[in-house]
């Protein structure tokens, strides 16, 4: 992604992306290895697959949104189960729990307030052992402070894991995990093992639930986000297009959405002098003598381009003439994007764009035109408690009872499937060491995709990755990942007969609802008579954590 280059040849991020990094791939070798041990499960799984057509053949090919509005009338109290579903990385007894009580809306409102949620003390006493998440840009550079820079990956990998699966604050996390796709940084880049745990801290997490001009906003201030895209080798005379093309194309309007090449060019313009600090400074006119400002935001007025620019016709939001972003000194430039950012953040196509990915999130593929308009027109309205772009009030719309009951199945990306499968099972994760490698041999270990569009959410390229899911879903209760433990006793406490315990298998990953085809398979590989053993009882969870209806939401 680095570049000394203007862009002016670059190729869009959606012609970058297609086919350029799919799900990591296994050797023969280590497949043979890994799978001799349960070969019987594996059997079991491709039965699964071609009974029910593979989870691809399930949902079908992703399909185009429906003309329709979502149904009028509907039970907000059947649809708990659902909700949970959709607003978090997966249904476990204490979050269903808590839905019965609270009740649908209760619920809701309760996952939209996350400030409030007390967060498990169990995970708090993890994430406080994780030194390197909470330091400064200066700090992580300190070889003093942190003296083996490869803990800071680290550490931002086990926090974000660990937080996915055990965190009270479930839908924030959804959310975080949506924006860090949005605003996607390659994390294995040189400068990113420092700057996207700050990125990560100060941008994502911090205002994941507030509104899209404030996360626009601070990524573009972002350290992260301007070296990731070039914008730091930027400047008046040799510009870089590589942020203000993604800027548009990507973070906000959409590539759809009808600005030209010069208007690329002319973005470029307005973004020369941000840039950010690469080593210690006493900046008087930022933070005072003796302030160490390296790892965060520098406006470098002598790299601006001070002379006017001009925009075509499509930034104007009250008119149908060309939009000029007036001449200034260099010292006055940094306004020059800024009133980009002020223009792009309130234009009818970035709500449009951010409501059509937040429903495709939520609602399923094929979410009806007339939701995705209603997102849009609630992103568009100044009234919002957070004004426009308010995300929590898109969230409301979204998440509506007659939303959510026609919500279709979605296939469970790695990173879901694998922390729906900890959460269901309640399963013990000391340390994410064997996690990850799963993860990375799904494809999807965070942080971890090149191109800057984000990890695909889409059935079409997921599906195609059954090896490494079922790998996950086979060796998570049988002692086969380094780090996570299952407590067979206390899941399978009180069963004395085999059909009870596929009934408790039922329960606990499917909550009752478990396809009738996909219960008896499970059945039928515990023995006939004889009451299965304790292997076996881990086996047939493993089982039905690779069944469809486990590996869809």
């Amino acid at each position: 992604m680095r570049s000394s280059e203007a862009a002016s040849g670059v190729e869009t991020a959606s012609a970058r992306s297609e086919g350029v990094r799919g799900p990591a791939g296994v050797s023969r070798r280590e497949v043979i290895s890994g799978l001799r041990a349960l070969r019987g499960v594996r059997r079991s799984l491709a039965g699964f697959a071609a009974a029910a057509g593979g989870v691809a053949g399930v949902l079908g090919a992703a399909r185009p949104a429906r003309a329709g509005e979502s149904s009028a009338d509907v039970d907000p109290s059947s649809l708990l189960v659902k909700l949970v579903g959709r607003i978090s990385f997966g249904v476990n007894d204490y979050e269903l729990n808590l839905a019965n009580t609270l009740g649908y809306q209760g619920y809701l409102d309760y996952h939209l307030n996350p400030s409030a949620i007390t967060e498990d003390p169990a995970l708090v006493t993890k994430l406080s052992a994780l030194a390197t998440l909470n330091l400064t840009g200066q700090q992580l550079y300190d070889s003093t402070v942190v003296p083996n820079s490869g803990q800071i990956v680290t550490d931002l990998y086990e926090a974000t894991i660990q937080r996915a699966i055990f965190s009270r604050r479930q839908l924030y996390e959804k959310m975080v995990e949506f924006w860090s796709d949005h605003f996607s940084i390659d994390i294995t880049l040189e400068n990113e093992t420092y700057l996207k745990t700050l990125d990560d801290r100060l941008v994502i997490r911090a205002l994941a639930m507030t509104s899209f001009p404030q996360l626009l906003n601070a990524s573009a201030r972002s350290p992260a986000m301007l070296y990731y895209l070039n914008n730091d080798l930027s400047r008046f005379n040799s510009i870089n297009e590589n942020y203000a093309r993604e800027v548009l194309e990507l973070h906000s309007m959409g590539v759809d959405s009808g600005y030209t090449q010069a208007d690329v060019i002319a973005v470029a313009r307005c973004l020369t002098g941000w840039t950010w600090y690469t080593g210690s400074y006493n900046d008087t006119s930022v933070g005072g003598t003796g302030t160490t400002l390296r790892g965060t935001f520098r406006y470098l007025a002598s790299n601006h381009d001070p002379n006017s620019k001009t925009l075509s016709p499509v930034f104007n939001l009250s008119g149908s003439t060309p939009v000029t972003i007036p001449a200034r000194s260099q010292a006055q430039g940094q306004q020059d994007f800024i009133d980009v950012l002020n223009i792009i953040s309130a234009h009818p196509a970035t709500a449009l764009f951010i409501a059509t990915k937040l429903c495709r999130r939520f609602l399923g593929e094929d979410v009806p035109q007339q939701t995705i308009n209603a997102v849009r027109d609630t992103y568009l309205n100044p009234a919002n408690p957070q004004g426009i772009g308010d995300i929590t009030a898109m969230l409301r719309v979204i998440l509506a009872p007659n939303r959510v009951a026609d919500a279709t199945p979605r296939l469970k990306r790695p990173f879901h499937l694998f922390a729906s499968a900890c959460r269901a099972l309640n399963l013990a994760v000391s340390n994410t060491t064997g996690y990850r490698t799963r993860l990375n041999q799904a494809g999807h270990l965070p942080f971890n995709w090149s191109p800057p569009d984000g990890y695909p959410d889409t059935t079409q390229y997921w599906s195609g990755n059954v090896l490494a899911r079922w790998n996950f879903c086979a060796s998570s209760p049988t002692a086969g990942i380094s780090g996570v433990t299952f407590d067979s006793t206390t899941f399978f406490a009180g069963t004395t007969t085999n059909d009870q315990i596929v009934d408790r298998i039922d329960q606990k990953l499917f909550q009752g609802n478990m396809a009738p085809a996909e219960k008896a398979r499970v059945r039928a590989y515990l023995p006939a008579t004889t009451l299965a053993s304790s292997t076996q009882r881990n086996e047939a969870v493993g089982l039905a954590l690779g069944s469809p209806g486990f590996q869809t939401y």
